[in-house]
């Protein structure tokens, strides 16, 4: 098996796994208990919550809430800040190319009567500063904006954009770093909210967090005992906790190591498949070498997908949350690419797992399924 669909969700590692079955084991208390083997599990888990921070370079001013996933964080990140903050404005940005996760949360705060500027990127995923800047005005209260794309790995202009946030001390910067964690660069200071996800680095599903400056305020989008600080109301789930903690770990620790590695794959497979007639790439190597995007100028790329995994190869044709539906990307469609390209985009994503083996293997296959498939 060749997987290539690592953006999409990474193979837990043994160490991960070994620390959940162990403190599902042996930790199986309710954290919120007020007896002796609750309360160790409750000091844990903010011993844990330091250890965050302090691997994302951040302050005490922050605080860690730890969620279901992304999409909980991303839900309660943007929800939670305009339906708490709506008094002191009601305009909100993000741009066009962000996940499902946060387009979908701004379209329903358009019908709780927000205002909501979806902002234009060029082909490099770069927003307009200029743009930005005729936009923002004193009653935005939120900018949410992703690192690193999930789709093609462009990576956004964040830094530029927060130098002009700062201007305006009502407006707080909301980032999905789930495909930024463990795989780029990236000053976390710069951001207000912060969200994460255990699976896109070695972890189980189920667990991700929400780091947030502890002077903003958000109202819960989960009502119950009022875990979490009364932002996040359910049991916390110190298993996966802690081996949420266990791949944070290992994903700052191995960081240069694996990008060095990533990087050598993406330069092999952007340069051979540029050499391919049928292909038209979309990612450049200026982008997150984890991610790497084309689209074909003949086939069907759901077609392609499913020969690649007749032959064991996986990978997608779209972002995995668009993967049942028979739509265009998005994404690509804002990159002013043609609707016939964001139909037929193939998306490789690489893992610390990849080998160029796997890579070479890939075009190999791949070019076998061109020169027998009809367009």
């Amino acid at each position: 098996m060749i997987y290539l669909d690592n953006a999409s969700s990474t193979k837990p590692s043994k160490e991960c796994l070994d620390a959940f079955y162990e403190a599902s084991l042996n930790s199986f208390y309710n954290p919120n208990s007020i007896h002796g083997p609750a309360m160790k599990l409750f000091n844990e888990i903010n011993r844990i919550k330091d250890n965050f921070l302090k691997k994302l370079k951040l302050d005490t001013s922050y605080e860690v809430i730890f969620t279901s996933g992304a999409s909980e964080s991303n839900n309660l990140a943007i929800i939670g800040y305009a339906l708490r903050n709506k008094n002191r404005g009601n305009k909100l940005i993000t741009t066009k190319i962000e996940h499902e996760s946060v387009l979908n949360v701004f379209k329903y705060l358009e019908t709780q009567g927000f205002q909501v500027s979806y902002l234009n990127v060029d082909e490099n995923g770069k927003i307009n500063v200029n743009e930005f800047e005729k936009i923002i005005d004193s009653q935005t209260i939120l900018v949410s904006i992703m690192p690193v794309n999930n789709e093609i790995g462009c990576i956004l202009n964040v830094k530029d954009i927060k130098e002009i946030i700062k201007k305006y001390p009502k407006c707080v910067l909301h980032c999905d770093c789930a495909q930024t964690l463990g795989k780029e660069n990236f000053d976390y200071s710069l951001s207000d909210l912060i969200t994460i996800s255990a699976h896109k680095i070695y972890g189980i599903k189920g667990i991700g967090a929400l780091i947030k400056k502890k002077k903003i305020l958000l109202n819960p989008i989960i009502y119950g005992g009022g875990q979490e600080n009364g932002l996040r109301s359910g049991t916390l789930d110190y298993p996966s906790i802690v081996s949420f903690n266990v791949s944070l770990n290992n994903a700052i620790a191995n960081f240069d190591k694996n990008y060095k590695n990533i990087k050598v794959l993406q330069g092999f497979l952007l340069n051979e498949l540029s050499k391919i007639e049928e292909v038209s790439l979309n990612s450049n190597s200026n982008c997150s070498p984890y991610i790497i995007n084309f689209s074909l100028k003949s086939k069907k790329a759901s077609v392609i997908v499913e020969a690649l995994s007749n032959h064991e190869i996986y990978c997608s044709s779209v972002s995995a949350c668009n993967s049942k539906k028979e739509e265009p990307s998005y994404v690509l469609l804002s990159l002013g690419k043609t609707m016939k390209e964001a139909f037929n985009s193939i998306r490789l994503s690489l893992s610390k797992d990849t080998t160029l083996e796997e890579c070479e293997k890939f075009i190999e296959i791949f070019k076998e399924i061109l020169s027998t498939i009809r367009g």
